[in-house]
């Protein structure tokens, strides 16, 4: 995690000097690969009915197109035979038990590497609207940044009830994290031990989960990690406290078929974040993953657009808590000069910058230094907002019980 914070420092830094320039949406520029690892997704075509999830592999020789495809992660798996010509995707086979077929044409532009890819989907006899998503395994460069340490994924039992008599909860991390943020053993110091924190009754009513999941992949993946560890260990309508990147990955569980009890957000940017959109900044490649990318704000076929339209989120909208912070500061003079002051010497170097960014790129004044105000409270999604904005706190101490004690004391009420 220091790591990490240290790669924020300076990627904040290279932000400020180069943030006049263009923002991007797509992928480094590939000529016509479509090589690599996809997701599609499937909405539940009855009411309650969970998604249908397809893990697609393709391999690009020339213009001819090769690959497999599983669903809902079955260890059956079909092959894939087809093309690819003038930003033309066409692939078809057949896969499972009863030889389901299974049929794609899409397009994208043919000068990118395509991070989406947009068409329609044949199979038993079904054809609808669907997009390629790229997942973690797509060719995303050279760059430094696939140095950063890959979370493996862990499912711990943190603390146990002798007789517990609540759900048991779940404490989930934001991205560029791992459970060590939650227990003060990260790098971010010993004061973000939110979990140890908690109260003596708490601990006595709730056995007391930590999912550390891969922060660089796709969202929607690691929903799905943590609903088939939820459903391995048995536990039963959970709550899910989530930080940041965290709340995302609760929804992804939640729009997988997953149960909760509640689900409580902290900073989470449920209308995404502008910020991830820099990425075109030079050493900015840290949000050049799928898992960051998928924060990017609504549009047809992103995550936050699927995840707003997910039937099964919206149905479990009402059991949302969503918890937000805003940086706060005030002009003082020096030397007869107005200076802006940041009244608080805790604030994160690389939230104080995204201040700024948003400040200076768009129309969002109010924020926590990575996500609007808005966004974490998830403005008009008719989600429950159990205490009043944060103010003076920003995005990495809404986890941190020294510095935002109101949300450590609601997390004990649940």
């Amino acid at each position: 995690m220091k790591t990490i914070k240290n790669i924020s420092l300076l990627i904040a830094i290279v932000a400020v000097i180069f943030s006049g320039c263009k923002k991007k949406t797509d992928d480094p520029v590939v000529s016509g690969n479509v090589g690599g690892n996809y997701e599609l997704i499937v909405k539940g075509q009855t009411a309650g009915a969970p998604d249908t999830y397809y893990m697609i592999t393709l391999i690009q020789t020339g213009t001819a197109v090769t690959g497999v495809v599983s669903v809902n992660n079955s260890a059956t798996e079909g092959v894939l035979s087809g093309s690819v010509n003038g930003g033309i995707l066409s692939v078809s086979g057949n896969f499972g038990l009863k030889s389901t077929s299974f049929s794609y044409t899409g397009s994208f532009d043919p000068l990118t590497k395509p991070s989406v890819i947009n068409g329609t989907l044949t199979s038993e006899g079904v054809t609808i609207q669907a997009a390629l998503q790229a997942t973690l395994g797509s060719s995303l460069g050279s760059n430094w940044c696939n140095q950063l340490a890959t979370n493996k994924y862990i499912f711990q039992k943190y603390h146990s009830a002798t007789n517990p008599t609540g759900p048991p909860v779940i404490f989930i991390h934001g991205m560029g994290a791992n459970n060590g943020c939650w227990t003060g053993t990260s790098g971010l110091g010993k004061t973000y031990n939110l979990v140890d924190t908690l109260s003596d009754a708490f601990k006595a009513k709730h056995d007391i989960w930590l999912f550390q999941y891969n922060w660089k992949d796709s969202i929607i993946i690691n929903g799905r990690a943590l609903k088939d560890s939820v459903e391995r260990y048995g536990l039963v309508n959970p709550i899910l406290v989530g930080h940041s990147m965290g709340g995302l990955v609760s929804r992804g569980y939640i729009a997988s078929g997953g149960k909760i009890t509640q689900l409580v957000t902290l900073g989470t940017p449920h209308l995404g974040t502008e910020l991830v959109e820099l990425i075109d900044i030079p050493l900015v490649c840290m949000m050049d993953f799928p898992g960051p990318r998928n924060m990017m704000i609504p549009r047809p076929g992103n995550y936050i657009q699927y995840i707003l339209d997910s039937p099964l989120d919206i149905a479990n909208r009402s059991k949302y808590y969503a918890i937000a912070g805003q940086i706060k500061g005030e002009f003082i003079t020096v030397l007869n000069v107005p200076v802006w002051f940041f009244v608080n010497n805790w604030y994160s170097t690389i939230d104080k910058v995204g201040y700024f960014l948003f400040k200076g790129l768009y129309p969002f004044p109010e924020n926590d230094g990575l996500v609007p105000v808005k966004s974490g409270l998830f403005d008009k999604g008719e989600v429950n907002n159990p205490l009043k904005i944060q103010q003076w706190i920003d995005h990495f101490n809404l986890i941190c019980p020294v510095h935002a004690p109101e949300i450590v004391n609601y997390i004990n009420t649940i």
